[in-house]
């Protein structure tokens, strides 16, 4: 009989009449709320029929609560304090979940922003243990699809319907040799002064927009090495081996140091988008959710617009270049 109460209930009557017993009357009410006189006037009508109890008096005297009408409101006022306490309580409850959160990303991958996102998802779950694995880029988004790992951090070539991409940052690339290199030192005006210099390739950890930029420019008709590892890259291009394509963040601590050199401007950069990737067909988890809610709210927002000029002014310079073909809108 009470569940039968409770689904027949229009759970928006006890709202109403929560606001005309806090506006002390229908009328005072119905400016509080937004809507019409009659409307709240029906409402109570179809609550104190439901219930079969007279709620309230109105007339000369004012508004008046009966008994039962102050039962009820006690009552109601109670579920209200209990939903106010919602955000809390969900507050509380990531603050203790347990479990692991596994993610895989791309080597080397350097991005203030993905720092301050994992300090921001540990504030949240500090109980949750953080599995951070490294791969080539093209085997994350699979990983994330057959649900090996929860979030896949990596650049996207092929979009999967089952998979969700959120936006993190752009990385940008250049070209780099190291101080024994004979062109250590030197600033070029196009790349396609490097065709004939002997390349460090980075083989299968090398996103499809780098392989067309690469190809574009005619880089690497000559292989000094080829290695999937960036950081085993990098380190053969200080050797001065050969030059190489390198994450800009990646290379700026050897840059300082005098280890690596830029052989071209950030005007000749090309570079790839980075995403957070997760499964849309998962079992919910909600570790999960919570680690791509701060992607979007302290990642996504914040550098998306600041991104847009960036990415607009990358994809007019290989548009201009022939990189790429414009798409007509």
């Amino acid at each position: 009989m009470r569940q039968k109460f409770c689904l027949d209930l229009d759970w928006n009557l006890l709202k109403i009449f929560h606001g005309i017993v806090e506006a002390n009357g229908v009328t005072s009410a119905a400016n509080a709320l937004w809507r019409k006189q009659s409307t709240i006037s029906l409402a109570l009508q179809r609550l104190e029929r439901h219930l079969g109890k007279k709620l309230c008096r109105r007339g000369p005297a004012g508004f008046e609560l009966t008994d039962e009408g102050r039962i009820l409101y006690e009552c109601v006022s109670e579920v209200y304090a209990k939903l106010d306490r919602i955000p809390d309580s969900l507050d509380n409850a990531s603050q203790e979940l347990r479990g692991r959160l596994r993610l895989r990303t791309i080597s080397n991958f350097v991005s203030t922003k993905f720092d301050k996102l994992l300090v921001a998802f540990r504030a949240r779950c500090p109980l949750v243990e953080l599995q951070i694995e490294v791969a080539t880029w093209e085997t994350i988004s699979l990983a994330v699809l057959r649900n090996e790992v929860d979030i896949g951090i990596a650049p996207v070539h092929a979009r999967y319907s089952e998979l969700l991409y959120e936006f993190l940052t752009r990385e940008v690339h250049l070209v780099y040799c190291g101080k024994s290199h004979h062109l250590f030192g030197v600033s070029l005006d196009a790349v396609k002064a490097l065709s004939n210099e002997p390349l460090i390739l980075t083989g299968a950890d090398e996103p499809d927009s780098l392989t067309h930029y690469r190809l574009r420019h005619g880089l690497g008709k000559r292989v000094a090495a080829s290695t999937p590892n960036l950081e085993e890259a990098r380190r053969l291009a200080v050797l001065g081996l050969g030059i190489c394509l390198l994450p800009e963040r990646m290379a700026a601590a050897d840059v300082r140091k005098g280890n690596l050199w830029p052989l071209t401007s950030k005007s000749l950069a090309t570079g790839c988008d980075i995403y957070a990737i997760s499964n849309r067909n998962a079992p919910k988890r909600l570790v999960t959710e919570i680690f791509m809610e701060e992607v979007r709210r302290k990642a996504i927002r914040p550098v998306a617009e600041a991104a847009c000029s960036e990415k607009d002014a990358f994809l007019a310079r290989d548009v201009a270049a022939g990189d790429v073909v414009a798409k007509a809108k």
